[in-house]
């Protein structure tokens, strides 16, 4: 029994001071009723059967050929797929590593980069995004009718111009522009003729005279 006059204290939490475990509480229960209702809204529609789907791409009369071109189903983001142009500008598409994609209509970008820093677009850059990009494709049940042939339009940006100093010899040396020479007053580079006027003027004198009878 406690003595009387002690008296027993309890720490109580104010009631609207922070607290980082009710977040992380709150956060990943928002996370399970998210998933959950998708998983659920995905048993109960079912997988959208896969159909294949092939097309080519052109911009000015010429096939695209380094990239490739990526949809999604609109409404579904998570439901996409992709296929690698070919040195003819056509590609096939692929769902998870299954042939074809699901029925129904697709926003569609062009991915076609040239490496670099930064990497420079090889097609009008609106199609770059799905976003921006006004491609749309519509897979149906027949593998017949999912056939298309883009026909890309706009213009590409011109490369930026490479910033610095043009490139010089090793050292920072002035180079002498081939045909020209030398302003007066310069030094002669080394094994010129003036190299072989101060070797001629350290040899002694030949003499003149003719030697006697």
């Amino acid at each position: 029994m406690a003595d009387s006059g002690q008296v027993e204290r309890v720490a109580v939490q104010p009631a609207g001071e922070f607290s980082i475990v009710r977040v992380l509480v709150l956060v990943g229960a928002i996370g399970l009723v998210t998933g959950g209702g998708y998983y659920v809204w995905n048993q109960t529609q079912g997988e959208r059967p896969k159909v294949p789907f092939t097309g080519i791409v052109l911009f000015e009369g010429r096939p695209v050929t380094t990239g490739s071109v990526m949809t999604e189903v609109i409404g579904d983001p998570l439901d996409f797929s992709m296929g690698y142009l070919d040195q003819q500008g056509r590609f096939s598409l692929e769902t998870n590593g299954e042939t074809g994609a699901s029925v129904g209509r697709h926003k569609v970008r062009i991915s076609s980069l040239a490496p670099g820093i930064p990497p420079r677009p090889l097609v009008p850059p609106k199609y770059l995004e799905t976003a921006t990009s006004p491609l749309e494709i519509e897979v149906t049940s027949d593998p017949a009718r999912n056939d298309v042939v883009f026909e890309l339009e706009g213009t590409i940006p011109a490369p930026a111009a490479a910033g610095g100093p043009p490139a010089g010899p090793p050292g920072g040396a002035p180079t002498q522009p081939s045909g020209t020479e030398p302003a007066a007053g310069a030094a002669a580079p080394a094994g010129t003729e003036a190299d072989s006027a101060a070797e001629n003027a350290e040899k002694p004198a030949e003499s003149t005279e003719a030697a006697p009878n």
